[in-house]
């Protein structure tokens, strides 16, 4: 059967790969044992839909997250677009065209042209941004400001 993940599930488990990231060093591989702790912790925290989450699909579900993440960092920080949870892309007619050239690309970012990635910031704490370029530099030096 196959295991469905609740927002509320996913956020617990990201909380979960949060709270042991520190033995893991940089490249946040973790081991089966925190797999093993989160479909438990999952268990016991009233899991929402579906069967019950295994080591397996823990696992799984926190490759996803993470590539997704990539994705959306990526398209967030260099790819020239404005991003927001609210709007993704916020792609309209004026940048339909510059859009259709970046996903022929990065096809992985199509489902954020006018949609936003609820885990986005949460992932943010976990992993370092790779932004490069002018317009990371622009975010982070209006934030700075502010």
């Amino acid at each position: 059967m196959q295991v469905s993940w609740s927002d509320k599930d996913t956020f617990a488990l990201l909380d979960l790969t949060d709270s042991h990231k520190a033995i893991t060093g940089d490249g946040l591989n973790f081991k089966a044992p925190l797999w093993n702790t989160c479909a438990a912790s999952l268990m016991l925290a009233n899991h929402e839909k579906g069967e019950p989450q295994t080591p397996k699909a823990c696992k799984e579900k926190w490759k996803r997250v993470h590539d997704t993440y990539v994705v959306v960092d990526h398209l967030r920080c260099s790819s020239g677009f404005a991003y927001s949870l609210e709007s993704g892309a916020d792609i309209g007619v004026a940048n339909k065209n510059s859009w259709d050239s970046y996903v022929k690309a990065y096809k992985d970012a199509a489902p954020y042209k006018n949609k936003g990635w609820l885990f986005y910031d949460r992932m943010s704490v976990l992993i370092p941004s790779k932004c490069k370029g002018l317009n990371c530099f622009l975010a982070l030096s209006i934030n700075n400001s502010a």
